[in-house]
């Protein structure tokens, strides 16, 4: 089992975003938390052996909620995103940090 932590920006049309991100991957299964806008919410997904990955969550905004499916690499490195929602596209980038303390999924 590999478990990283992130902090992340993503990247909208008002502007930049910042949060957290822990990830949780063995085999090619993927699952963490995203920390964005104020809110903490889950993800899970596949990952392969290159830290290709795609998972679901959801972010809420101040007016919204918004579910998506993320598509990119992670790894202990690095993180990249592309993030989809219904009606929205937003990268996140995120650099690891060691802040992974309680994560409870």
């Amino acid at each position: 089992m590999q478990k990283q932590s992130f902090r992340i920006v993503m990247h909208t049309s008002i502007g930049e975003r910042c949060g957290t991100m822990t990830a949780v991957w063995e085999g090619e299964q993927i699952k963490g938390l995203m920390e964005i806008l104020g809110h903490t919410e889950a993800f899970y997904g596949y990952v392969d052996e290159e830290g290709n990955c795609r998972f679901d969550g959801q972010i809420i905004s101040l007016t919204r909620i918004i579910p998506y499916t993320a598509v990119g690499k992670v790894n202990h490195d690095t993180l990249q995103l592309c993030l989809r929602g219904e009606r929205d596209v937003f990268e996140v980038t995120g650099v690891p940090y060691a802040g992974n303390g309680g994560m409870q999924l």
